[in-house]
């Protein structure tokens, strides 16, 4: 799996901000980070933010074979159609579809979206209900705790307690498996409900990457969308403690802010003085199993 990017919304550091901290990472030459995304095979990719096809140029990696998105919300640094819409000057694509699967809100948020914007298009149409009608792109309503077989894989996935654009909607979790290797993709997500400690006991996963996004900023966990340092750990706990993890698993952090004060190499330092099993503070272009 190759990383596309390990930032949030803001990027990091926030190209509009001065404080000390952006300011701190500029001098010290500290690898920016672009927002999150991850290639998770040739096939597979998570998340299509703002800055997925420069890094897939940055990196070198051809998006020509990726037959699946899984979109975790409509979030614009998650979701950005402009990147999407690359595909109508891509006439290679044309002979096969892009399926891109969305919770049903998020569905129902993007098709409102194109309608509202129809009027503004001179031909009537946006350019992704023209990739939409040529067949380049197939949207595909993802269901939550209910396991799907997709492209060789089982997906399963949970709702998260973040919130986005669409009624009601709940970024997805996705649990990725195959051939006995199994993947839990958790951004954007607050610290886990009792019920999908649930969903995801004994499942004995193998690879997780998770969101940090907010390092030493204090949160409260009863109303935090996104995890800190500490909730980074505690959901780690918790996650081992029901067997969701397996205790030999590889974790990476990722989606990772620049509200926050810690520094790649001071993350780490964290991770390593209080994490239950090895952590790896992700960074754009590292390349993992």
């Amino acid at each position: 799996m190759l990383f596309l990017g390990t930032g949030a919304a803001e990027l990091y550091p926030n190209p509009y901000c001065n404080c000390e901290f952006c300011e701190s990472l500029r001098q010290s030459g500290e690898a920016p980070r672009k927002r999150s995304s991850l290639l998770l095979d040739a096939h597979t990719l998570v998340d299509l933010g703002p800055d997925a096809l420069a890094a897939a140029q940055m990196y070198n990696a051809r998006l020509y074979d990726v037959d699946h998105l899984f979109l975790t919300h409509s979030h614009e640094d998650h979701l950005c159609i402009t990147n999407l819409e690359v595909l109508t000057m891509t006439p290679q694509r044309n002979e096969k579809p892009l399926h891109v699967y969305l919770s049903e809100p998020a569905h129902v948020f993007l098709t409102r979206y194109m309608q509202a914007l129809r009027g503004v298009y001179a031909q009537g149409e946006t350019g992704l209900e023209t990739l939409i009608r040529r067949g380049v792109i197939e949207l595909h309503s993802f269901p939550s705790y209910v396991p799907v077989r997709v492209g060789g894989m089982e997906v399963f996935a949970i709702e998260s307690n973040h919130t986005a654009h669409g009624p009601n909607e709940h970024a997805l979790n996705y649990v990725f498996s195959r051939e006995g290797e199994k993947l839990l993709y958790a951004a954007d997500t607050g610290l886990y409900s009792e019920e999908n400690l649930r969903a995801l006991a004994g499942m004995g996963i193998q690879t997780l990457v998770m969101e940090g996004t907010f390092g030493d900023v204090p949160v409260n966990p009863e109303t935090a969308t996104h995890l800190n340092a500490e909730h980074f750990v505690l959901q780690l706990q918790r996650l081992l403690d029901c067997g969701a993890l397996a205790q030999d698993a590889r974790v990476y952090m990722t989606h990772i802010n620049q509200v926050q004060h810690l520094c790649h190499a001071a993350y780490q330092a964290y991770m390593d003085a209080h994490s239950p099993i090895p952590v790896v503070v992700a960074s754009d272009g590292l390349r993992a199993r």
